[in-house]
């Protein structure tokens, strides 16, 4: 009957061994997996369709500051909620990294959002400014909403969710840099 072997010990080369081996793993770069292209058309539609669902409240808040008289506070509160979360869109849309032929639509996207940041800022300016000043009172009248911007914004989100299904097809009027993407 063979005899167990007794367990060797380690010897000093093996431990280091062991221990050098634990410090290059946990030290060793690991590579960025990169998202899929679905994935990352996937995560603009999330952003844009987030962008389009916040609309209708961000036009309430432009409609009830621009009135004539003295905006109630939660209008104004409102409307500083909404410029919150366009301003939070542009972030998670800046932290998303596009291929080279689809940031044509994050540009596009962001100069979209960008103009509703901007419309509701100038809303709050003018609720919160004196309501004697004529200047204001121009301002305020001035502001009607998101207006063709909100059309563009849908009209993206719907473009690029057809990308991301795989059904969207070029326009005949569509630019040629549009067309390869």
């Amino acid at each position: 009957m063979p005899t167990s072997a007794a367990p060797r010990s380690a010897s000093p080369f093996d431990i280091l061994l062991r221990w050098a081996g634990r410090l290059l793993v946990g030290w060793w770069p690991v590579r960025p997996v990169m998202p899929t292209r679905q994935v990352q058309l996937y995560a603009l539609v999330g952003i844009l369709d987030d962008a389009v669902d916040a609309q209708p409240a961000a036009d309430r808040a432009v409609d009830v500051c621009s009135q004539v008289g003295i905006p109630p506070s939660t209008a104004i509160e409102g409307a500083a909620r909404q410029l919150s979360v366009y301003h939070h869109l542009m972030l998670r849309l800046r932290a998303l990294r596009l291929p080279t032929d689809l940031q044509p639509l994050g540009e596009r996207a962001s100069r979209l959002l960008s103009h509703h940041e901007w419309i509701l800022h100038q809303t709050l300016t003018v609720a919160r400014a004196p309501r004697s000043d004529e200047r204001l009172a121009l301002a305020r009248q001035e502001l009607n909403g998101l207006g063709a911007a909100a059309d563009d914004l849908r009209a993206l989100r719907d473009d690029v969710q057809a990308r991301a299904k795989g059904t969207w097809r070029p326009s005949e009027g569509a630019c040629s840099h549009e067309e390869t993407s």
